[in-house]
């Protein structure tokens, strides 16, 4: 065997000794401290589940509102865009991890040249007499490479590939857990507008009793004409808030079109007909807040472009090191094109490449610089996306805390109203009070109905924050893909 195949077994044999070594840091998880319980919690929670409840939307039993949950999951164009960065970071990975494995292709090439020294036959004296004999070169083969990945360059670029598919992925679920957040907050948006809708409709109803009650008692001459006028500035304004409203219920039903991937329109007819308010069953269940940490998108994102960060690390400082590869050639190989496919046109050669960039030692430190600042750039947003989504947690827990105070206190005074509506109604069946003072009761009513109606929407909107916040929800994507 000829020396030079010893040599070449010796760097192949070399190269797989070599092949757990990996130079760069290697890449571990930071620890972070996390508080035991929330700070915001309600009082007397449950927060013994490991998980939030991951279908929070199905407590409201709304058929509506499932079917807009399963038709935006399914639909949504964020969603799609989302799949196909999925694909796009897959591929890079695979493009990553091929560079590992040598690589081979078919060609073939025809050359005519002239020089002195590559004459096949006796060199000419001179150089013009070399370029009066040109000679051709016909090959064609098998061309096979392999770069050694001894100082493990490559398969760091493959980790960081593979972190970077992760994170795409989790960003899908991110985008899942925000869609269902924005979905059940429009619906729910939708229904305040359309039950606001009902109670202007009705206060105006009130107004054009009362108007023309109060024009009979003009005309009889029990009163003066200006509360005609007082009855019909109030008609217009109660009037003017019906198309202020219907824009408001317009706007939102366009905005969840464009939430489940539909044409403008398609939300009006599956939000019809009017229904009251869901109202959710159950309270919350609270997870600890290790658990959030552990499943929220966001922070297992930046976690992933963590480790993507540190393995960049590794591909910055294994260029510091020596390429080598091996490269071979089997086919034929002649100078008469007739003679190409003889036997005696068989042909190889293999050897080996080494390539060390000794004299690039600032732009490689640069670059090695370079990438340590992008590492400790990502740390500090793993870190700060940890902060934040605490605070998350703890801004959303406060607002439904505190929202729920405000609605129950809302719906006291409702109800309040509601009974000396019922008494005006009763006095004035026993002929005690005139109609004027149950219209004028009922009006009174119809606003604090109203007012009952946005506590209530914003209350459940707060709770939705919640389950937003808690990373509810992102488990679904698991079932789609």
């Amino acid at each position: 065997m000829p020396s030079f195949t010893y040599s070449l077994t010796g760097i192949l044999g070399l190269s797989f000794l070599l092949s757990a070594c990996m130079v760069g840091p290697d890449y571990q998880k930071p620890k972070t401290i996390l508080p035991a319980v929330w700070i915001s919690a309600p009082s007397n929670p449950n927060q013994d589940h490991l998980a939030i409840e991951q279908s929070w939307w199905k407590n409201f039993h709304d058929p509506v509102l499932n079917r807009l949950i399963m038709k935006a999951t399914a639909n949504n164009l964020d969603i799609k865009i989302a799949e196909e960065r999925i694909a796009q970071a897959r591929a890079s990975q695979s493009a990553a991890t091929a560079a590992l494995f040598p690589t081979g292709e078919i060609m073939a090439n025809a050359l005519r040249q002239s020089n002195q020294i590559g004459f096949p036959s006796s060199a000419p004296s001179t150089l013009t007499g070399a370029l009066k004999k040109p000679f051709n070169i016909f090959k064609t083969g098998f061309d096979a490479s392999w770069e050694l990945d001894l100082f493990g360059g490559h398969r760091r670029e493959a980790e960081s590939a593979k972190a970077e598919l992760e994170a795409s992925a989790l960003s899908r679920d991110d985008l899942v857990i925000s869609l269902l957040a924005e979905v059940a907050s429009t619906y729910i948006e939708i229904r305040q507008y359309q039950a606001q809708l009902k109670f202007a409709q009705e206060t105006v109803e009130a107004d054009i009793k009362t108007t023309t009650i109060t024009q009979q008692r003009v005309d009889l001459g029990e009163t003066a004409g200006v509360d005609v006028s007082i009855m019909e500035s109030q008609q217009q304004r109660d009037q003017a808030q019906i198309p202020y409203i219907s824009n408001l219920l317009s706007q939102a039903e366009y905005r969840m079109d464009v939430l489940l991937g539909e044409k403008p329109g398609a939300t009006h007819a599956l939000v019809n007909p009017i229904k009251a308010l869901p109202v959710m069953d159950q309270k919350i269940l609270l997870t600890t807040p290790a658990s959030v940490i552990a499943q929220r998108p966001d922070i297992r994102i930046a976690e992933r472009k963590l480790a993507s960060a540190t393995d960049q690390e590794g591909v910055a400082t294994a260029k510091f090191f020596p390429d080598i590869s091996l490269v071979g050639f089997i086919g034929l190989f002649n100078t008469n094109a007739g003679n190409l496919l003889n036997v005696s046109s068989k042909s190889w050669s293999m050897g080996a490449n080494v390539l060390w960039p000794i004299l690039s030692f600032g732009s490689l430190s640069a670059n090695l610089s370079g990438a340590e600042a992008r590492q400790q750039e990502a740390l500090t947003k793993y870190q700060k996306t940890i902060i934040s989504a605490l605070s998350d947690v703890e801004s959303s827990l406060t607002a439904y805390t505190e929202q729920e105070k405000y609605s129950q206190s809302v719906e006291k005074a409702t109800a309040a109203d509601q009974h000396v509506y019922n008494i005006a109604v009763k006095r004035y069946e026993e002929g005690l009070t005139s109609y004027l003072e149950v219209l004028e009761v009922e009006r009174k009513l119809y606003s604090s109905q109203n007012q009952l109606t946005l506590a209530k929407a914003q209350t459940t909107r707060t709770l939705i924050g919640v389950y937003k916040s808690l990373g509810g929800g992102w488990k679904i994507a698991e079932t789609l893909k």
